[in-house]
């Protein structure tokens, strides 16, 4: 088995010993299945190992290896994915009891780019029950940040933050609708970019919300991010949202292009929708920037009620998603009521109301892309408080305030969380950074600039 130390390890650091024959792929394959077996149990982070897949996939990367071949910064680098993403041969559960047994031939097209680039598949993690709900709705059991085990690792990439958090996985795909990357990156400490709309493909994955579901990654670090990211994005005629747009990153020069540019911040009311630890730390962060370059001030978004626009055409989408599941009498078979009362609502939308929505976000469209002309960057905490225990109700987790969080999701933008300090029991504050639309460069060097400076994405928790 491998040393402790290389768990930790960013994904750059293990392909370099890959790539020098320092480390050998089936070794590491087998050092983090064996390291699952024992923490998982403790974590509930994943739902599935497939260790088969695991070993052929690692034996080809060390035969490759051996040869002198390299296919890139992924080559024997161990991943898994959320329990949505579709891959023959194992069951593909959603989180939900309904689907427990569920099986697709469709192999999602991030996992086979991901083969093609060398990279070995773990396993797939635990989930919210239908990508929604609090700790205790899924049906593996609430998964664990491991920073602290009596809380939770947060939703709905729960498994896919926790995994990476713990180790069990240099990275880690997850999916966001309205923060379920940026909330499990913050919980568990790590680093999660959520792309622009269309920049991953989501083919052979569950749709929850067709007009705002985005495929994303959690991983150590921003420059793990984007080695990742420029694998998986581009066009992919199985899912006609997919764009084909240039990414170009250039992480050495990061802090320079950071000096020098507007960022603003919506200043969010902590004392009643959050922490002020929380506050606290994002206040150090916002200082950090300034440090190196930026211009931080205060913005002020656009007047609209963001939270309301997007729980209506959530809730519309994903009762068309789910329809079948109403129609076959199972929705008695999911753990969260208020969840079962937001698929059945979701069907009494009319469709004045669903286009209406729609219309505001056009609308929102335009007057963010002139926000953008003034700022750079925005900024903010990616969560309002730390990870709450597991037995929290979603009303506790998210009495609201978050508006930003609401109209990112809303617009596609692309965000960044990054782990900026602790509060006084010791769990993790996040730190997002949010671009315009297909700026994923600006927001990946921008996080790089200040984790360049900083050591909070270098903690390890205490397993």
């Amino acid at each position: 088995m491998i040393g402790e130390d290389v768990f930790f390890l960013s994904v750059s650091e293990i392909s370099r010993l890959i790539k020098r024959k320092k480390l050998s792929p089936l070794r590491l394959a087998e050092s983090y299945l064996s390291r699952i077996e024992r923490l998982n149990p403790k974590l509930h982070a994943f739902v599935t190992v497939t260790e088969d897949v695991a070993i052929r996939q690692a034996e080809r990367a060390e035969k490759e290896q051996q040869a002198g071949l390299f296919r890139g910064p992924l080559h024997g680098i161990p991943y898994a994915v959320k329990d949505l993403f579709s891959f023959p041969g194992y069951p593909t559960t959603w989180g939900a009891r309904p689907f427990q047994d569920q099986m697709f031939e469709k192999t999602a097209t991030v996992i086979q780019r991901l083969e093609v680039a060398g990279a070995v598949l773990i396993g797939k993690c635990s989930m919210s029950e239908l990508a929604g709900g609090p700790p205790t709705a899924t049906a593996t059991g609430a998964c664990r940040t491991p920073w602290n085990l009596e809380h939770w690792s947060g939703g709905s990439s729960s498994g896919s933050g926790a995994a990476v958090a713990a180790g069990l996985v240099p990275f880690a795909l997850g999916t966001e609708t309205w923060g379920s990357i940026m909330t499990p990156s913050s919980f568990c400490g790590v680093t999660g970019l959520r792309p622009t709309f269309g920049r991953i493909s989501r083919s052979g994955v569950m749709s929850l919300s067709w007009s705002m579901d985005k495929v994303g990654i959690i991983s150590r670090s921003a420059a793990d991010c984007a080695a990742i990211f420029d694998i998986l994005q581009g066009l992919d005629p199985d899912d006609d949202a997919t764009v084909k747009m240039p990414f170009r990153v250039t992480l050495t020069k990061a802090r320079e292009r950071l000096a020098g540019w507007h960022v603003g911040f919506v200043r969010e009311d902590y004392s009643q929708w959050g922490s002020r630890e929380v506050e606290g730390a994002f206040k150090q962060a916002a200082e950090i920037l300034k440090s190196l370059g930026a211009h931080v001030e205060e913005v002020q978004l656009p007047a609209y009620d963001y939270e309301a626009i997007a729980s209506t055409i959530i809730a519309s989408e994903e009762a068309s998603a789910f329809e079948p599941l109403v129609r076959d009498g199972k929705i008695d078979e999911i753990i969260d009521p208020d969840r079962r009362g937001e698929i059945l609502g979701g069907q009494l939308i009319t469709a004045v109301d669903y286009l209406r929505c729609q219309r505001l976000r056009k609308k929102m469209a335009f007057d963010f892309k002139e926000l953008f002309k003034r700022y750079d960057l925005l900024i903010g905490s990616s969560t309002l408080q730390t990870a709450p225990p597991v037995s929290a109700t979603m009303n506790e987790i998210f009495p609201g305030g978050n508006y930003l969080e609401a109209a990112e999701n809303l617009l596609g933008l692309p965000g960044i969380s990054i782990p900026c300090g602790f509060d006084s029991a010791k769990l993790p504050i996040g730190f997002k950074i949010i671009g315009r639309t297909f700026a994923e460069s600006d927001i990946i060097e921008a996080a790089h600039a200040y984790q360049r400076v900083t050591r909070w994405h270098e903690k390890v928790p205490p397993l």
